[in-house]
């Protein structure tokens, strides 16, 4: 059984990719193309996927519950904490210096923001991811359940995903939990019953590709709505179309990647796959300093052209990705392997 697969490094690449993409959309709403931006949104799935794969791969023959938690705690947790700071540090300079808030403002909206789980909006993933990782035995009794019942619980935890939608500001990480069940089990079924997806591969490929595609028009064209669904827990606003459509995108991304890691190996990829978790981490930070240079010069770019629209965010992706992977690079040079504690790689 091979453990570190080159298709799944090509996806933890391509995910990051998604990721910062869909962070660095301009004019939603106003001139970018709303079915890009749909196809955009919600990255974080992928990632989702993959940490359910590498569960049932990696830890869960020889699973040991304090070496696992020990070992997130410092690859995942310390590397969050060390970034927050980070990141609250540059917003209070902020509320400071741009907005003129006064020192009890200032110690207001830290209270506020630090209540959420989070300081910078992408990292709502950690404690989330965190919570995932602490219910690990439940997994396992997964796992040990007979094949139809896992794959009957994969479809009801799909049902009530598609009408909970994620929570609203990604705040309540129990409700996140829910919601990405799914994608968690199915990483885990993709390795667990890899005979079954290897005999059935070209009709669940066959039916992801239908399914992205109708939801996506769904989505986009019909229901109208742009990115990601958020509610309140127990209110019913329709179906997530995001969701059908991300569940769809995992399976066909997976299959592009085995396709091409059996073709070419590309070192690009590779490395941007290694660095993945440095990116996630980082790049919010410079997504900062881009808004607030854009805020203290005035700069607005005009809505309403989807060919200047898709430019200048390709533009803003680039910066984030290059200023990230420089810094990581920067940073481990400097700390060697202790950079794992401070930018989780």
């Amino acid at each position: 059984m091979r453990k570190n697969q080159l298709e799944f490094t090509y996806m933890r690449g391509i995910a990051i990719i998604f990721i910062v993409l869909g962070h660095s959309i301009y004019n939603s709403g106003e001139g970018f193309p709303v079915l890009l931006e749909n196809l955009l949104r919600g990255g974080t799935a992928l990632f989702v996927f993959i940490s359910g794969y590498f569960f049932h791969r990696i830890f869960y023959k020889d699973f040991d519950y304090g070496k696992f938690m020990k070992n997130k705690v410092q690859n995942v947790l310390y590397p969050f904490l060390f970034v927050s700071i980070v990141g609250l540090f540059c917003l209070s300079l902020r509320w400071v210096f741009m907005e003129h808030q006064s020192l009890e403002q200032v110690l207001l909206s830290i209270f506020y923001t630090v209540r959420n789980g989070y300081i910078l909006y992408p990292h709502w993933y950690i404690p989330f991811i965190m919570a995932v990782f602490l219910f690990s035995p439940v997994f396992l009794w997964f796992i040990r359940c007979s094949q139809q019942m896992r794959w009957t619980l994969f479809v009801l935890s799909c049902v009530v995903a598609i009408l909970l939608h994620r929570p609203i500001g990604n705040v309540n990480f129990i409700h996140s939990v829910v919601y990405y069940l799914p994608f968690y089990l199915i990483g885990i079924l993709y390795s667990q019953d890899e005979h079954i997806v290897t005999r059935y591969g070209s009709i669940l490929s066959a039916l992801a590709g239908i399914f992205l595609v109708v939801s996506l028009v769904e989505q986009s064209y019909i229901v109208q709505h742009v990115g990601n669904y958020h509610k309140a827990p127990f209110e019913y606003n329709g179906i997530d179309w995001q969701f059908i459509q991300k569940l769809s995108l995992c399976v066909l991304v997976l299959n592009f990647c085995d396709w091409l890691s059996q073709r070419s190996r590309l070192p690009w990829l590779i490395e941007t796959a290694e660095m993945s978790f440095a990116i996630f981490f980082i790049h919010p930070l410079f997504d900062m300093l881009f808004n607030t240079t854009a805020t203290i010069f005035r700069y607005r770019f005009p809505p309403d052209s989807w060919v200047t629209s898709i430019l200048f965010s390709f533009g803003i992706f680039l910066f984030l990705m290059v200023s990230s992977m420089m810094t990581a690079r920067l940073i481990k040079k400097r700390l060697g392997n202790r950079s794992r504690l401070f930018i989780g790689w």
